[in-house]
């Protein structure tokens, strides 16, 4: 089957999404310090992660769309984690299990339409599997629930429309982009 089959092609050009989606995870880091500064006054430190948060899963919905292979989404996903951790970032060695989970949600939206479609069902999909999974890791890992229900809720909504955001509409906007550039480049 073509969807499992990886060509050299594919590993170098999900080598180049990890390596420039590392960056954008790096930079993502230095807003997420920013915003934390201005909403601890508030109390609503919680928020900026969720806020935030789309940014930090953005490389498995693109990989997963420009590289139609089974698995791409996560290896997207991990391998930019991976960078962000060779970069620098501040969160160590955490970012790779994070990778893992976002990754898997996002591969999810994948796996449940078979790799058969790659369109906005699709994403959409996976923008649910990597809130869901993400969230529920994240529960524990910040501790969660401490937090009252109409809290939870509320960072859980966040963090979805987050998600929802880089990984739907603008994913859509950058593969229409990447395929506009490739019709180009092939006339």
């Amino acid at each position: 089957m073509e969807k499992f089959k990886w060509a050299l092609p594919d590993v170098i050009f999900l080598a180049f999404l990890a390596f420039l989606f590392g960056a954008v995870f790096m930079g993502t880091g230095v807003l997420y310090a920013l915003l934390v500064s201005i909403l601890t006054p508030f109390g609503l430190t919680a928020f900026a992660n969720e806020i935030l948060f789309g940014m930090w899963t953005i490389a498995a919905p693109v990989a997963g769309m420009l590289i139609p292979k089974v698995g791409s989404a996560l290896l997207g996903e991990v391998f930019a984690a991976l960078a962000e951790m060779l970069y620098g970032s501040y969160f160590g060695a955490g970012v790779l299990i994070s990778g893992f989970i976002q990754g898997l949600g996002t591969e999810a939206g994948f796996f449940i339409t078979k790799y058969k479609r790659y369109d906005t069902i699709t994403l959409i999909y996976g923008a649910i599997g990597t809130t869901i999974f993400s969230f529920a890791y994240e529960f524990f890992k910040f501790g969660y629930g401490t937090y009252g229900v109409v809290m939870i809720l509320s960072l859980f909504v966040v963090r979805f429309i987050s998600v929802a955001f880089f990984g739907v509409f603008l994913t859509k906007q950058i593969v229409f982009i990447f395929n506009k550039l490739q019709k180009q480049s092939a006339s």
